[in-house]
């Protein structure tokens, strides 16, 4: 994810949290968890876990880090009661390894175009985040879904240089067939609101998906 995000991944973490982090394998991660963790859960679920690399607090709540043994990003933010009310996966964009993410899905390798013919649309937008991230060689495209009570967002990254060469000889070449799938995070639907993420500007034919 670009830097303006948030929940951005830091590039420090130390080699021995990424070493001891206790991975799941994808098998068995349902759609609406990372990493074997879900919107809900109680900070003890995160004693699986190795201590976090980085430890933040946001106006009460607190944001972990770590960085993953493939070099990959994890994230979670604990509202003030102690719960997971965030959650967020990066790539670190060397390899298309995703850990425990969403079955089926690829960092680096899975389109927008195939996301939108999973999902069923383009998902929605929030108003105050906006659906288009620019980064320094690129952009970032971001589409969101209503996956039971949790809002579950992909990040896909344009690099802009392959684009144009590919429209040079595809003239109708679709960004969404260029955008590579960068990011996910999970966010409570209460969450959403109280960070001022905005109302939401759906996609015409978005309906909530079917994704268990």
């Amino acid at each position: 994810m670009p830097e303006t995000d948030p929940h951005a991944p830091i590039a420090y973490c130390t080699a021995i949290a990424a070493a001891l982090f206790f991975a799941l394998s994808p098998s068995v991660c349902p759609a609406q968890s990372l990493h074997g963790l879900k919107i809900g859960d109680e900070a003890a679920a995160l004693t699986r876990l190795a201590s976090p690399a980085e430890t933040a607090n946001d106006n009460g709540m607190s944001v972990r880090r770590w960085t993953l043994p493939n070099g990959n990003s994890f994230s979670v933010t604990l509202s003030r009661n102690g719960r997971i009310i965030y959650l967020e996966s990066d790539w670190n964009g060397a390899n298309d390894d995703t850990g425990c993410d969403l079955p089926g899905l690829h960092f680096g390798a899975t389109t927008l175009t195939e996301l939108r013919k999973r999902l069923g649309s383009n998902g929605f937008a929030f108003k105050a985040r906006g659906g288009i991230l620019p980064t320094p060689d690129g952009i970032v495209m971001i589409n969101s879904y209503e996956v039971g009570s949790a809002i579950v967002t992909f990040y896909s990254r344009i690099n802009q240089e392959e684009y144009q060469r590919a429209k040079a000889s595809i003239p109708n070449a679709s960004p969404a067939d260029y955008a590579r799938l960068d990011g996910i995070s999970i966010a409570d639907e209460t969450y959403a609101k109280k960070a001022g993420w905005g109302p939401s500007i759906f996609d015409p034919n978005y309906k909530k998906p079917d994704w268990k």
